[in-house]
């Protein structure tokens, strides 16, 4: 009975000892249980950011295993390392600009021109050579009224000091050749934008003193525009500035208002290769029964002659010439006196020359500066455009 009762107590500490276990084990899962879920959550939500920043690493998951890193490719070529003392392959070194360069050789009745290309400061051989000419034959005098030197007419009407032209000669003409892929290679603009021109061929019988045309249609706009529409055929891409300068002001007034246009323009393109304000002369009456308008004719068309004016450095304001006033006028000169040619070559005649004046009339702030005399007020606008489209054929010759 003993023994029994023995057992009986054996079996109940058992089941309590199981009962303990069971209830702690419950207090253990209620006590951890939540914890753990916690960190699943933080472990999940440090997973997604550090795929969204590391998206190829390999990153321990939760309740998952480590993903494998993608292994690099076993084909790809080996890194070359430069072998101790071998000289380094040379890098491509862009080609220098190049430069038109224009050589003068002048004779009594006529000049030969040279051209050169070259980068900047290559240029070879003798700028100028003179034959047949003395010093003083070769030299532009005092206020002169017109004087013909290796066949060109140059009027000086203004200029009181002698012109050697042995030392306006004594360089080459250098000339920045057209981008064709840029634009704003040259600039086109009007200080006396009414100048006009007759329509028709009745217009010329009437006089019309100083004729000017508020009609673009009918005045140097027509003419400058023939020059850059032609230029832009050419695949030479310029500025052609309409501006107004002259409604109701006086000459000289326009010049200042040009003056800040042109600034202006400049400031815009600067890496402008030619400047050209187009005007067209005056007679201011009638020549044998109706306006003065000479014209040089080819296979039955009419040209407009073209006059080209030279400013220089006179500083009105100094009474004295001076260098910094318009230190390009030399340029312009040996310039002027290339295009000359090329006019001539290609229509006998429609050139009328050059004319000389003090002040530089704003060919002073840019190099390679024009101021052009397209025709008179006498000669139809056609006959202006068709001119100007002879130039533009010339400057693209000359500066390609």
């Amino acid at each position: 009975m003993k023994r029994s009762k023995d057992l009986r107590l054996i079996f109940v500490l058992l089941a309590f000892e199981l009962l303990t276990l069971a209830i702690l084990s419950v207090i253990a899962v209620g006590k951890y249980g939540g914890r753990g879920k916690t960190n699943a959550r933080s472990a999940l939500g440090s997973l997604n950011a550090a795929e969204a920043v590391f998206p190829d690493s390999a990153l321990l998951k939760v309740g998952g295993d480590i993903d494998p890193v993608t292994p690099a490719p076993t084909d790809r070529p080996p890194v070359k390392t430069p072998e101790a003392g071998a000289t380094p392959e040379p890098t491509a070194t862009p080609e220098p600009e190049k430069f038109n360069y224009y050589s003068f050789n002048f004779g009594k009745d006529d000049y030969v021109i040279t051209k050169q290309v070259a980068p900047e400061g290559g240029f070879s051989g003798d700028a100028l050579t003179v034959n047949g000419l003395s010093d003083d034959a070769f030299t532009i005098p005092v206020k002169s009224s017109t004087i013909v030197i290796s066949g060109v007419n140059i009027e000086n009407e203004y200029v009181n000091k002698p012109l050697p032209l042995r030392e306006i000669f004594a360089e080459p003409l250098r000339l920045r050749r057209f981008d064709p892929a840029a634009d704003g290679q040259f600039i086109v603009f009007y200080t006396h934008t009414y100048e006009g021109y007759c329509v028709t061929e009745e217009e010329q019988l009437h006089e019309k003193r100083w004729y000017t045309s508020e009609d673009n249609a009918a005045n140097v706009v027509a003419a400058g525009t023939a020059l850059y529409d032609r230029l832009d055929l050419l695949g030479i891409r310029g500025v052609n500035n309409l501006t107004v300068h002259n409604d109701g002001k006086d000459a000289l007034k326009s010049y200042e208002l040009s003056y800040a246009t042109l600034t202006g323009e400049l400031a815009a393109h600067p890496d402008a290769r030619l400047v050209v304000d187009v005007h067209r002369n005056g007679y201011g009456k009638l020549y044998k029964g109706k306006l003065y308008g000479p014209t040089a004719e080819l296979d039955e068309e009419k040209y407009a002659k073209l006059m080209f004016v030279i400013g220089l450095d006179y500083d009105s304001s100094k009474g004295e010439y001076s260098y910094e006033n318009n230190p390009y006028w030399k340029e312009n000169f040996k310039l002027v006196f290339l295009l000359i040619q090329k006019l001539e070559e290609k229509v006998p005649g429609i050139c009328s020359g050059i004319a000389l004046r003090k002040t530089p009339y704003n060919q002073g702030l840019a190099p390679n500066s024009l101021l052009l005399e397209v025709g008179f007020e006498g000669n139809l606008v056609s006959e202006a455009q068709r001119t100007s489209e002879v130039l533009a054929e010339v400057l693209a010759e000359v500066y390609s």
